[in-house]
């Protein structure tokens, strides 16, 4: 090993310069052997005598640590007849080389690695898939299985419900006849997709049902206020807490009428539809109580015979709701019975060869009140009469048992015409030319 030459140190400077080789008056000199400190003149001390300054001594030069590696030779001077010159290898501790594998068995380790990977992860995500698709149609299978039971009775077109039931059918072979890892991709996917169809199915037809029983519940209701107002209004002199009641419940189910026409019920949903069902039904059934009860005090206070019957309807009847008798021009009864008092008379002629004889019919509340002093008529608005569905028969009916009065006791029942109980020879008024049609309240026959 060939140790690093150093370059010698510098001479020192002439005696009486600085360290810019230039020496300035007045200014103090270092001491000889004191490198870099100042002198320190004493007072009344001459100055030191001119002349060069004494050599400093040499402190020996700082060794650098010796070096592990070998010292760098100096590269030989290039050859100026020589083109290119290669610098010098260092040279050091011989380094074991790693052995390299052949590129082949290592492009084939990678290969069965990466494919290892892929097969991993594509059954794992395999497996993920199917447990979330098995997952969704378990839930969509619960919310169908409910519907189906709600919608029991409550849908218009009852196929929904059989798509939906054999749809819970396929959904019910998936989750529990096909092993998770056995199915195929999508299958439950498919299943959830087809329920929530029949689903879709079963809800539509359950809002068309809801819409034609919120038309029947309107229509309903509706009725029930026409009968409520007329109450109300035939019960004026009437003094009942039943009136104000009656008028609470009207204001009520007039409110309720009008909001669920069908421009406001037009875009409600399933619920909403079905709330304004249950919200008409709960109108109608307060108002027909609340009416039913006023009727029964004003009953009781007009109407002294257990059978009779106070109506507001008695001698109110529209003109529409009548129809004349067609071999008794002046007389009328409601509509819907007269075919029934057609076929009687019909029977009867062909067994006396002459019309039944027709005294009275409908009655209007102004006529009844006209025979109110009579001790046969019933007050107003509790006669049969006045309700369009009772007719006082002559030509031989107005005697007991005559032919004639004894031919329609047996005859009449079979085309929906009576002899009232009270009417008969022993009952509280026997009237025997008496007839009413079986469309008569209970309470009157």
């Amino acid at each position: 090993m060939t140790a690093t030459s150093f370059p010698p140190p510098p001479e020192p400077a002439p005696h009486g310069q600085g360290r810019t080789g230039a020496s300035t008056p007045g200014t103090p000199q270092a001491f000889p052997g004191r490198s870099g400190g100042l002198p320190v003149r004493q007072p009344g001390a001459a100055l030191p005598p001119a002349g060069p300054r004494p050599p400093a001594p040499q402190q020996p030069a700082p060794q650098p640590p010796p070096s592990p590696w070998p010292t760098p030779q100096a590269p030989p001077a290039p050859d100026p007849g020589t083109a290119t010159w290669s610098a010098p290898m260092l040279t050091g501790p011989a380094r074991k080389e790693p052995r390299r594998r052949p590129r082949r068995a290592r492009t084939g380790t990678v290969v069965v690695t990466v494919v290892a990977l892929l097969l991993v992860g594509t059954l794992g995500g395999t497996y993920y898939l199917l447990d979330q698709e098995a997952g969704d149609l378990t839930a969509e299978a619960g919310t169908a299985r409910t519907l189906l039971e709600q919608s029991d009775g409550q849908v218009a077109d009852p196929a929904t419900r059989d798509t939906l039931t054999r749809e819970l059918a396929t959904a019910d072979q998936v989750l529990a006849g096909t092993p998770l890892l056995e199915r195929r991709p999508g299958d439950a996917a498919t299943a959830t997709e087809n329920l929530a169809a029949a689903q879709a199915g079963v809800v539509s037809s359950m809002i068309d049902q809801a819409h034609t029983r919120i038309a029947d519940g309107r229509h309903t209701l509706t009725t029930a206020i026409d009968t409520g107002r007329r109450t109300y209004d035939a019960t004026g002199e009437l003094d009942d807490p039943a009136r104000a009641t009656v008028k609470k419940k009207l204001d009520a189910a007039t409110q309720a009428a009008a909001g669920t026409t069908d421009d406001a019920l037009a875009d409600a949903d399933l619920p909403t539809l079905q709330e304004a069902v249950t919200t008409l039904g709960r109108h109608h059934k307060e108002l027909t109580t609340a009416t039913g009860t006023l009727a029964t005090a004003q009953d009781t206070a007009v109407c002294p015979q257990p059978d009779q019957l106070w109506s507001p309807d008695s001698g109110h009847l529209p003109a529409d709701q009548l129809a004349t008798i067609p071999w008794a021009p002046e007389f009328q009864v409601r509509k819907d019975i007269l075919a029934s008092l057609v076929a009687l008379n019909t029977e009867y002629k062909a067994q006396f060869g002459t019309d039944l004889t027709i005294n009275s019919a409908y009655r209007s509340y102004e006529s009844q009140v006209g025979l109110a002093g009579s001790p046969l008529a019933a007050p107003p608005g509790c006669s049969s009469h006045g309700l369009g569905l009772a007719v006082d028969l002559g030509g031989g009916v107005q005697t007991h048992a005559s032919p004639q009065y004894t031919w329609l006791t047996e005859h009449a029942a079979a085309h929906g015409w009576a002899h009232p109980r009270w009417a008969d020879p022993d009952g509280r008024l026997p009237e025997p030319w008496h007839w009413q049609h079986v469309k008569s309240p209970e309470e009157t026959l």
